[in-house]
């Protein structure tokens, strides 16, 4: 495989579990930004325990599921007592205040960052591998009474304590899930890039995500498989003269497709009619026979 085609999968495979990451949260109808904050943790936490500590790849991706994972869930007692506009904007703070934190350390290297970070064989395979496992434990968590219970929060909070659901500890699950996402996401591309600096987890990074979940679909983690790879693609096909209007750009795509299609181009009801009519016709063969 050529390094362009492996550069671009291993991207595809990050912004996808970002994606992922900011897909749970609102499965749940939190209004959680802080997706990109936890990719920095992970990142860096995988950036300084191979270039400065030399371990290897799994043991790198498992510190930083851990950390992102505990610096996760500490906001995360926090945000399940807020809603709403103000977790999206409490959730957004987070991203600069993360980024003010590792600029002015300096043994995570301040505005430089941290580079050497070890070349990893095979990346592109490890990154495909773990891709898919995320995407089948989230089908599985879906199907699961913890899916049902996210549904039901965000349907109507209220409703759903009647039914006996912790909607506090739910919200703080939803968000330390996606808090090791990001963590996984940011190691990845930390091995990939094997440099991370503080510019890179910025506001850029969260439209990036947010217009590839809302163009996909922010209500089916199968729109986002669609959505990734074409948007990404587009960041890397268009002209070069027209590469630093590429936020811009994103910016436009988002503000149409959520004119145009406000739950995204692949939608729950659109997912039921293709599940149906696959029932429909495995029953007219099973018939046939």
């Amino acid at each position: 495989m050529s390094t362009q085609a492996s550069y671009f999968l291993i991207f595809v495979c990050v912004y996808l579990i970002m994606t992922w990451a900011a897909y749970v949260p609102f499965k749940a109808g939190l209004l959680y930004n802080g997706t990109v904050y936890c990719m920095c943790i992970g990142g860096y936490a995988t950036a300084y325990a191979s270039a400065k500590l030399s371990l290897p790849f799994g043991i790198c991706m498992l510190i930083s599921i851990i950390i992102s994972g505990l610096l996760g869930f500490l906001p995360a007692l926090g945000f399940s007592r807020t809603k709403g506009i103000v977790t999206a904007v409490s959730s957004m703070a987070l991203i600069f205040i993360i980024q003010s934190v590792v600029r002015n350390i300096p043994f995570l290297g301040g505005a430089r960052g941290i580079a050497g970070v070890k070349k990893v064989d095979n990346l592109v395979v490890y990154a495909i591998i773990i891709t898919v496992i995320i995407g089948i434990f989230l089908w599985r968590f879906e199907k699961s009474r913890f899916g049902r219970a996210f549904e039901s929060i965000e349907t109507d909070q209220d409703m759903a304590r009647t039914l006996g659901i912790n909607v506090k500890w739910m919200t703080v699950l939803g968000l330390t899930l996606t808090s090791v996402l990001a963590g996984i996401a940011g190691s990845i591309y930390a091995f990939q890039m094997r440099i991370v600096y503080p510019e890179t987890f910025g506001f850029s990074m969260l439209l990036n995500i947010m217009t590839m979940m809302f163009v996909g679909g922010r209500y089916t983690q199968f729109g986002m498989i669609i959505s990734v790879p074409i948007l990404w693609g587009l960041n890397k096909w268009i002209p070069s003269s027209l590469a630093i209007y590429a936020q811009i750009i994103y910016g436009v795509i988002l503000i149409i497709v959520l004119m145009a299609f406000p739950e995204g181009l692949i939608t729950r009801n659109m997912l039921k009619k293709l599940k149906n009519l696959f029932v429909k016709k495995k029953a007219i063969e099973t018939i046939a026979k």
